[in-house]
């Protein structure tokens, strides 16, 4: 961990206090913003614990909100004018905040810490932690998608384990043997489930040679002929080819509960989702890449720390991010809560060299060709009220995949035109 002398030496460089101070009887409160769910929160209280005990100056107050509008909720505190000293924001919602001047420029306090390994951390998770060639924000830990695939079923139906060169073709061609239709609802099982949302799709759609966005930012790609080709395929499976379970468009579990009750034989997610299969003594599986068309590729996210440019305590506030991304405290998160680390000493070590080391190896393995997700100021808003609108229309059958990617394309570009003239109009 970080050590009392580093931050002495920050001191010296940030602001020119001198030594590190001895405990007093004035204690410095910062706040911490996080949104997870109850083990996590405990591995966070006692990560805490020790920072304060080697911070003895610097009280740390924990804001957790393990709700899916958690991320509403902290924008709210921006808006209230309370935002929180510390937080960690998905790598979706970081954009628009560093772009209304929220965010606290890190450039400086990292340059000014010679105990801090920018350099250890992946290029391609640091680029997008950054905006207009800032960097506002760190990667707490990576975030890919692979293929969780079932054993028992594929050893049960005779289909050998899927492949890292896997085509799509492969995955349909072994979703149908793995499935099995039956009036007995204990004997039915699928050989997919699709989560049809957000992030979700965007593999998909880049396998087969198609995007989300322009390579300018400035204009929305969903009615193309290879992003509207990607989303059919989806559907396919469960409509035409009738190899995918049934699934809610929005709920962000459903797929996972699923693929734990031993009736599915292959699903996206990443390895936050270890945790809650590793457990599952009856539940034997693996993971490979995702399949590909005409390249391969799966999500490159991030869930990053930041600190409030209204922050009144920058220089504690660093102290405690520098704390959250310490080697050793990464190597713990991995460790206890399998979050896939961000610092490649710990990503290509402890974590490679684990009991999982051969599955963790396909996480480690994407972060080469994974791909940046949309991330522009507006797409919080147009990712949610406009696309994923049409997504739900789609997948519940009121609407064509046709019909709903043309609908959004022209939606989502018109409010892109809408936004940028306003921001343009009110810089004046």
């Amino acid at each position: 961990m970080a050590s009392a002398v580093a931050l002495a030496a920050f001191a010296l460089v940030a602001g020119g206090c001198g030594p590190a101070r001895q405990p007093t009887n004035h204690r410095t409160e910062i706040s911490l913003f996080t949104w997870v769910q109850p083990k996590e929160a405990a591995v966070n209280a006692q990560l805490i614990s020790e920072f304060e005990r080697e911070y003895p100056d610097i009280r740390v107050r924990t804001i957790n909100d393990p709700s899916q509008r958690a991320m509403d909720k902290l924008q709210a505190k921006f808006g209230a004018g309370q935002p929180p000293d510390v937080m960690s924001i998905h790598g979706a919602y970081f954009v628009p905040l560093a772009a209304k001047g929220a965010l606290l420029d890190l450039g400086p306090l990292i340059e000014s810490d010679p105990d801090f390994d920018l350099a250890d951390i992946y290029a391609g998770l640091l680029d997008l932690c950054r905006y207009q060639g800032r960097l506002y924000s760190v990667p707490r830990y990576a975030s890919v998608y692979v293929l969780f695939y079932n054993q028992d079923l594929f050893d049960a139906a005779g289909v050998a384990y899927p492949r890292a060169d896997w085509t799509w073709d492969d995955y349909l061609a072994a979703a149908k043997r793995l499935t099995v239709h039956s009036d007995d609802p204990n004997r039915r099982q699928y050989g997919c489930i699709i989560d049809f949302w957000g992030s979700r799709l965007y593999p998909w759609i880049w396998q087969n040679g198609g995007d989300i966005l322009n390579e300018q930012r400035t204009r929305c790609l969903l009615d193309s002929p290879e992003t509207m080709g990607a989303l059919q395929f989806l559907v396919d499976l469960r409509d035409r080819h009738r190899v995918a379970a049934s699934s809610e468009s929005t709920d962000r579990n459903m797929a996972l509960d699923a693929f734990k009750t031993g009736r599915i034989g292959m699903y996206m997610t990443g390895a936050w989702d270890i945790q809650t299969l590793q457990p599952i003594e009856s539940l034997q599986w693996g993971v490979v890449p995702l399949p590909g068309r005409k390249r391969r590729a799966t999500l490159l996210g991030t869930e990053n720390y930041a600190i409030a440019a209204a922050s009144d305590h920058p220089k504690e506030a660093w102290a405690l991010l520098k704390f959250l991304l310490d080697p050793s405290t990464q190597e713990r998160m991995a460790t206890e809560l399998e979050k896939q680390p961000s610092r490649r000493s710990v990503a290509e070590g402890p974590y490679l060299q684990g009991p999982l080391g051969k599955k963790h190896r396909v996480f480690v393995e994407a972060l080469g060709y994974g791909v940046a997700p949309p991330n522009i100021p507006e797409w919080d808003r147009i990712g949610r009220a406009v696309v994923q609108q049409q997504m739900d229309l789609i997948w519940s059958g009121n609407i064509s995949v046709a019909q709903g990617c043309r609908t959004a394309a022209a939606k989502a570009n018109q409010e892109l035109a809408a936004a940028r003239a306003a921001r343009k109009a009110s810089a004046k």
